[in-house]
């Protein structure tokens, strides 16, 4: 594959590209001027010996987009040559595929430096031995160790050595968004912090009664998924049970866990007790639910019409009330676990690269404190970019405050399950689950019942599915 060179003065292969990007631009090199970081590792001159670094990313266009400039401005005696992983990473392939491609690429280009936007492939060729353990550079950099969130870490460690195989310089989270306007009229506590899912839904219950004998009526919470499936299967992920109630890898129904129970028990109670009772009505008997507070798309939340709902951060910008958020649900058992935080890209080193120092000051420059404080000073009111930087600096920074709601929040540690139902199986799953869920919400069984049903049914399909292998 042809690899392409990258060598971009500052803002100038962007040219025309909207101003704010290369305000960006000329703020960093302002700053690295100041500090005195250009170059930074050693102040060997202009002069210095030009040295080349390969770097695979899913395009050059994007590497260019994301942190061409930067590298420039920080390192000028730096040659950066990208290839792309775009057919080799081509999701209309199996995944085993995929990871037999991305190795011969591997191979065949001999990168420094690994930039991957899927965890999964990135716990891979961690697996395989194809990555470089970074812990002993971060130990030699305190400052830089303390900074980086420690959920980042957590997650990046998650590999079958439990060894820091990459870093990840941007974070992703959701908040827990709520109508103040609606809570303040119907004179109802505002949401905290820290609440878990049953919290939330009694919070949610209490406004839900409230709105319809003040007539306002309106839903205390807008759900994602439809139904008390769909909201079981958010409990799940919070709780670190995983997305589904059984583990396709093993072959194992597990919903007659404990734990399990009590997720379906909250949700089917939920639902009994009215909670969502308005939007299904005004729905036709059909759950609505959240768009996401994408720009231009609206929902019962959008439309002042419902008391919560968990979004993106930066979603639901353009409300006609006023716009409160706290952090996401977090699990019953810690009260600092959430689904809804989440590592962007990884940053790694092929192991054996003879360029793996370059490589790791390329790294830890884009996750150091001065790219997070150039971050904060470019962002600008009404982005949707939801990406936060995974060092914590920035919120020191940063105007907006509900940032360090996020960064109090530690993600899930969900079991790893890289098998798959097909489709049709999958469906099949689905469907029995939710009419066992039904029925048990028409009171045509128990809830011990219906647990034992699903179990059952489940596990047959499991074994069914498991023989075809």
């Amino acid at each position: 594959m042809k690899q392409k060179r990258v060598a971009l003065s500052l803002g100038g292969q962007l040219h025309g590209y909207h101003g704010t990007y290369r305000l960006l631009v000329l703020m960093l090199s302002a700053m690295l001027v100041l500090a005195g970081l250009t170059g930074c590792t050693e102040d060997k001159g202009e002069t210095a010996e030009k040295q080349v670094l390969k770097v695979m990313d899913s395009s050059e266009w994007s590497f260019s987009m994301e942190y061409g400039d930067y590298i420039n401005a920080a390192f000028p005696n730096l040659e950066v040559q990208v290839s792309s992983t775009s057919d080799a990473m081509d999701y209309a392939l199996p995944r085993e595929e995929r990871l037999k491609r991305m190795k011969e690429l591997i191979a065949s280009e001999q990168p420094d430096l690994i930039l991957l936007g899927d965890d999964s492939m990135y716990k891979a060729l961690a697996d395989e031995g194809l990555l470089s353990d970074l812990s002993v550079y971060l130990s030699e950099d305190n400052n830089l160790e303390q900074h980086i969130h420690p959920g980042i870490i957590e997650q990046m460690k998650q590999n079958r050595d439990g060894a820091l195989y990459a870093l990840t310089p941007n974070l992703r989270g959701q908040l827990l968004f709520y109508n103040e306007d609606l809570f303040n009229r119907l004179g109802i506590g505002l949401p905290q912090d820290g609440m878990t899912w049953a919290e939330i839904l009694q919070l949610a219950q209490r406004v839900t009664q409230s709105s319809s004998s003040e007539g306002e009526k309106a839903i205390g919470f807008l759900p994602a998924f439809p139904g008390p499936s769909g909201l079981a299967n958010l409990i799940g992920m919070t709780d670190q049970l995983g997305t589904y109630p059984y583990r396709v890898s093993t072959g194992v129904m597990t919903v007659n866990m404990p734990a399990w129970q009590h997720v379906y028990r909250t949700a089917i109670e939920a639902y009994k007790s009215g909670t969502f009772e308005l939007g299904m009505e005004e729905g036709n008997g059909e759950q609505p639910i959240a768009s996401y507070g994408e720009p231009g798309q609206t929902d019962l939340f959008t439309e002042g019409r419902a008391g919560m709902v968990v979004g993106s951060y930066r979603a639901y910008q353009d409300v006609p009330f006023k716009l409160g958020a706290v952090g996401a649900p977090v699990d019953e058992a810690t009260r600092t676990r959430s689904f809804s935080i989440y590592p962007g890209f990884t940053m790694s080193l092929r192991a054996g690269t003879p360029m793996a120092q370059v490589g790791w000051d390329v790294i830890a420059f884009i996750m150091g404190d001065y790219v997070a404080k150039v971050r904060a000073g470019f962002t600008q009111d009404g982005s949707s970019d939801n990406a936060i930087p995974s060092n914590i600096t920035y919120a020191d920074y940063a105007k907006d405050p509900i940032i360090k709601s996020i960064y109090r929040q530690m993600p899930s540690n969900l079991p790893s399950d890289y098998g798959k139902l097909s489709n049709s199986a999958s469906s099949e799953m689905a469907d029995m689950i939710n009419k066992e869920v039904s029925n048990t919400m028409m009171d045509k069984q128990t809830f011990e019942q219906m647990i034992e049903q699903m179990q059952t049914q489940g596990q047959q399909l499991l074994d069914r599915e498991l023989k075809k292998k």
